[in-house]
C-alpha cells in the first residue's frame, strides 16, 4: 500500500490536541486503540509549520501520519498520533514530566539532552544565513559577529563556538529571521532545511560551509525504550519506502544514504 496517499490525515491529527497516552482512558476509548502524543514546535518549516488556517504541515507531520498507518497495519491496533504545540525548548520538559510521549521537531543529537534517541531519519547540518548584500561570505567571517540561534537547539551550541561571537538565543525561528531582516543580527545559525526555506524567499543568503554536520531524530523520555523501539521500526520501514524519497524531494531535505 502506498501510505503517502494517506498523509492527508495529518491535518486531522494536527487539529487534535489531547493529553498524554499514559493518562487513564475514558469510556469512549476502544481497547483496540492506542494514542501517542507528540510535542511539536510549529515554527520550523519545512519540518513543521502552521498554514493560515492554523493547520500543521511539514515533513515531520507527514512522517507521523505515515507512522500511524504503518503501526495500525502492523499491530492490528488503531493508532492515533496526536500533536501538542509548544515552544521547542519546552518539548523535553514536557516529555520528562509525562505530558507527552515523544518529540518530533527537527531534533538533532546533543549528548547533554537527557532523553532516549531514535535512529536518525534525515541528514542535516547547522548553517549560517545572512541578509542579501552582507559582507559575510564564509564561516570564517562569522568571528566576532552578532549571531542568533533558537533557544535549546544545537544551532545555539554551534553559534557559541564561534570565536568572539555575540549570541542571542531566540525562542521562535520566525522571530530570528524577522530580526535578521531588520539587521538586529549579522547572521542566523539554523538547520539546513530551515535555511533553504528562508533563502527561497529571496531576502537571505546561505553562506558556504557547515558549522555542524548532523542528523534528525525522534526523542522520548529517558528509559522509555519501548516506544523508541516502536518508532525505530517505523523509521526503518519509512526509509525503505518510496514515500521517503518522495517526501524528501517535496520538502527539499537530504535523505539518509
Amino acid at each position: 500500500m502506498n501510505k503517502l496517499l494517506k498523509v492527508g490525515t495529518a491535518a486531522l491529527l494536527a487539529a487534535t490536541m489531547v493529553g498524554c497516552s499514559s493518562a487513564p482512558a475514558d469510556d469512549s476509548t476502544s481497547e483496540d486503540s492506542e494514542v501517542i502524543t507528540i510535542g511539536v514546535s510549529p515554527d520550523y518549516a519545512p519540518y513543521e509549520s502552521l498554514t493560515t488556517d492554523n493547520e500543521l504541515v511539514g515533513f515531520d507531520i507527514d512522517m507521523a501520519a505515515w507512522f500511524e498507518d504503518y503501526l495500525t497495519e502492523e499491530e492490528g491496533v488503531t493508532y492515533s498520533l496526536e500533536f501538542k504545540q509548544m515552544s521547542f525548548d519546552n518539548i523535553i520538559t514536557q516529555i520528562q514530566g509525562d505530558q507527552i510521549d515523544i518529540g518530533i521537531s527537527g531534533f538533532t543529537y546533543d549528548e547533554e539532552r537527557e532523553v532516549e534517541w531514535s535512529d536518525p531519519y534525515i541528514k542535516t547540518a547547522q548553517v549560517a544565513v545572512v541578509p542579501n548584500g552582507s559582507s559575510i561570505a564564509s564561516v570564517d567571517d562569522l568571528v566576532g559577529k552578532k549571531l542568533a540561534a533558537q533557544t535549546g537547539a544545537t544551532g545555539e551550541i554551534a553559534a557559541n563556538e564561534v570565536e568572539g561571537a555575540e549570541v542571542s538565543s531566540v525562542q521562535n525561528v520566525q522571530d530570528i529571521f524577522t530580526g535578521l531582516a531588520a539587521n538586529q543580527y549579522d547572521a542566523a545559525i539554523v538547520d539546513l532545511g530551515v535555511a533553504k526555506q528562508y533563502v527561497s524567499s529571496g531576502n537571505f543568503t546561505m553562506i558556504d560551509g557547515y558549522l555542524l554536520d548532523e542528523e534528525n531524530y525522534v526523542i522520548a523520555k529517558k528509559g522509555n525504550t519501548e516506544i523508541i523501539e516502536k518508532i525505530n521500526k517505523c523509521i526503518e520501514a519509512f526509509i525503505a519506502s518510496d514515500d521517503y524519497q518522495t517526501l524528501c524531494d517535496e520538502y527539499d531535505l537530504l535523505p539518509l544514504e
